[in-house]
């Protein structure tokens, strides 16, 4: 991903301003997209799940056997494992992060 997405993403759907944008260091931007990532992908989910048990709430009556949820509609998180492999990251000094922002930020022309 190139500055001009992140800045577009910031800008355009995260409600930043090009000033919060130009403040942030990589790894608090990524943190404020996580965060709202976070919070677009619960309340989609939290969309559907209220479509499911429409559904599911409009056919219980027409069934002989007791309906799940899930015997509706399943979904991608419905499947989602639980052991999750814990990512590797390297840990990088504060100089290296600082260095890795200023050449980003000169590559932009931020700078």
């Amino acid at each position: 991903m190139d500055v001009e997405h992140l800045l577009g993403i910031a800008m355009g759907c995260m409600g930043m301003s090009m000033d919060d944008f130009c403040r942030c260091t990589p790894s608090e931007y990524y943190a404020a997209y996580e965060a709202w990532h976070d919070a677009v992908d619960a309340a989609e989910r939290g969309k559907w799940e209220r479509v499911r048990m429409q559904c599911l709430c409009i056919l219980q009556p027409y069934s002989k056997d007791k309906l799940k949820a899930r015997d509706i509609m399943q979904f991608a998180w419905d499947k989602e494992v639980q052991t999750e492999i814990p990512e590797v990251k390297e840990k990088l000094s504060r100089e290296e992060i600082m260095k890795r922002y200023r050449m980003a930020a000169e590559r932009a022309g931020l700078h």
